[in-house]
């Protein structure tokens, strides 16, 4: 697997499962569009097929509609790839969003990256 320098995410592995948080709860545009490039080259450089997704407790602070977009892309290259995404430490005001657009519907959401991971093992 190759080694990469992110700025928009901090990664760390438990076996297969991938750990991935957020570095940051305030993104602009730019900062958006390199966090989707970031979970991207996650799966298609460094192999990644089982995602958890750590939003953090503090609400984000960002575009809502580019985040979401962001999230259901990675969500759908991981599907082709036979992978999966679950999200964990998601905060009330990002939980409420998440409710609103219906995506709780589409993402596993766990309190932390042992519960996740252990979702993530025994789904994949």
């Amino acid at each position: 697997m190759a080694t990469f320098e992110f700025h928009q995410i901090d990664v760390n592995r438990r076996g297969d499962v991938f750990c991935v948080r957020l570095k940051h709860s305030k993104m602009n545009e730019v900062q958006l569009h390199q966090l989707g490039e970031e979970l991207n080259q996650l799966v298609t450089e460094s192999g990644c097929r089982l995602m958890a997704l750590a939003l953090g407790f503090d609400q984000i602070d960002c575009l809502y509609s580019s985040f979401i977009g962001k999230m259901m892309a990675v969500r759908k290259l991981l599907l082709e790839k036979g992978g999966h995404i679950k999200l964990c430490e998601v905060g009330p005001a990002s939980l409420g969003v998440l409710k609103t657009c219906k995506l709780t519907e589409l993402f596993d959401i766990h309190a932390d990256f042992d519960s996740t991971a252990l979702a993530l093992v025994a789904a994949g």
